[in-house]
C-alpha cells in the first residue's frame, strides 16, 4: 500500500508542478525537455546497474522503432498538454480528464485485440463518456482564465473561440493523447513484449521524447535567441524526478497488490486529489456539473477495473 500512496503523490505533485510554474510563465517545451533527460538518465543508470525488470533487448526492427518515436512524441506533446489544461481548464479538470481518457485503450482491446469488456466495464464506458463532456464543460465553471505565456497551435484559436470554448480542445486533445499512449503500450504488449525488454522500450520512449523537446528548444534558442532559465532548469529536473518515481511506484503497487484493485483505486485517489488540491490550495472554482463529472468519472474508473 505504500508504494501505492508514493505513486499517487507523485502523480499530484506533476499537477502541482505544473500549476506553479504556469503560472511562474516557465517555457513549456523547455521544461518538458528537462524533465526527460533527467528521467532518461535515471532509467539509463537502473538499465545500465542490471534492474530486475531488464530481460533481453530489443530486436524486432522497423515496427518496434516505429512504435518508439510514436509513442515518444505523444509522450512530450501528452505531457504538454496537461501543462497547457492545468492553465486553463485547472489542476482538477484537466487531471480528471486525463484519467478518463482510459476509455480509448479499452475500446482499443475490444476492436482491435478482441477482448470483450464485462457489463460492468461496458457500463463503466458509458459513464466515462459522459463524464467527460461534463468536465471539460467550462461555461459555468467560473474559473479565471490565465494568459497563456507562448503562442501554439491549440492556443491559436479564431477570436470567437472564447476561453470555454478553448478549454474544451484543449482537454479534448489531452484526452485523445492520454488515451492514445495507453494504446500504443497496449500495442507493445501485444506485438512486442513477448520478446522485448519493457525497461528498454522505455528508455527508448524516453529518449525520443527527450530529442524531440531538445530540436524543438535548439531551434526556438536558435531562432529568437531565447533559452531556458535556470529555474526552468530546477523545476525540469524536479519534474523528471517525480515523473519517474510515478511510473516506478506505480509498478511496484502492481507487483505486491491485486491488479483489479490498484488501477481504479490509483486513477479515483489521483481525480480526488488533484480536484481537492486545485480548490484548496489554486483556488479553483468548479460547477456543480464540473463535480458531477468527477463524481461519475470516479464511479466510471471503478466500474473499469471490474
Amino acid at each position: 500500500m505504500l508504494f501505492l500512496l508514493l505513486a499517487v503523490s507523485c502523480s499530484l505533485a506533476i499537477g502541482m508542478i505544473f500549476k506553479y510554474t504556469g503560472r511562474q510563465q516557465l517555457d513549456r517545451v523547455a521544461l518538458l525537455t528537462v524533465n526527460y533527460a533527467v528521467a532518461l538518465g535515471v532509467a539509463g543508470v537502473l538499465v545500465a546497474a542490471g534492474a530486475p525488470q531488464v530481460s533481453g533487448g530489443l530486436s524486432a526492427g522497423v515496427g518496434l522503432f516505429a512504435l518508439s518515436v510514436a509513442t515518444g512524441a505523444l509522450f512530450i506533446l501528452g505531457f504538454f498538454l496537461l501543462a497547457l489544461a492545468t492553465e486553463v481548464a485547472g489542476m482538477s479538470l484537466a487531471i480528471g480528464v486525463m484519467r478518463v481518457s482510459v476509455v480509448i485503450p479499452f475500446l482499443a482491446s475490444w476492436w482491435i485485440w478482441s477482448e470483450a469488456p464485462t457489463p460492468a466495464q461496458g457500463a463503466g464506458l458509458i459513464v466515462a463518456g459522459a463524464a467527460f463532456f461534463l468536465i471539460a464543460r467550462k461555461e459555468q465553471a467560473g474559473i479565471p482564465i490565465e494568459p497563456l505565456d507562448e503562442p501554439s497551435a491549440l492556443a491559436a484559436r479564431p477570436e470567437q473561440t472564447g476561453p470555454a470554448g478553448r478549454a474544451f480542445v484543449v482537454l479534448a486533445a489531452l484526452f485523445l493523447a492520454g488515451g492514445l499512449v495507453d494504446t500504443l503500450f497496449k500495442t507493445f504488449d501485444e506485438l512486442y513484449a513477448a520478446d522485448n525488454s519493457r525497461a528498454l522500450f522505455l528508455l527508448l520512449v524516453f529518449g525520443i521524447a527527450f530529442l524531440i523537446g531538445a530540436a524543438l528548444v535548439g531551434w526556438k534558442g536558435l531562432r529568437q535567441g531565447v533559452w531556458p532559465g535556470g529555474k526552468t532548469l530546477v523545476w525540469g529536473g524536479v519534474l523528471g524526478l517525480v515523473n519517474y518515481g510515478s511510473a516506478e511506484f506505480f509498478l511496484q503497487s502492481v507487483a505486491q497488490l491485486k491488479g483489479p484493485f490498484v488501477f481504479p483505486a490509483n486513477n479515483v485517489a489521483i481525480m480526488i486529489g488533484a480536484a481537492l488540491l486545485g480548490v484548496l490550495v489554486w483556488g479553483e472554482h468548479l460547477s456543480r456539473l464540473n463535480w458531477l463529472g468527477l463524481g461519475l468519472a470516479a464511479f466510471a474508473l471503478v466500474l473499469l477495473g471490474l
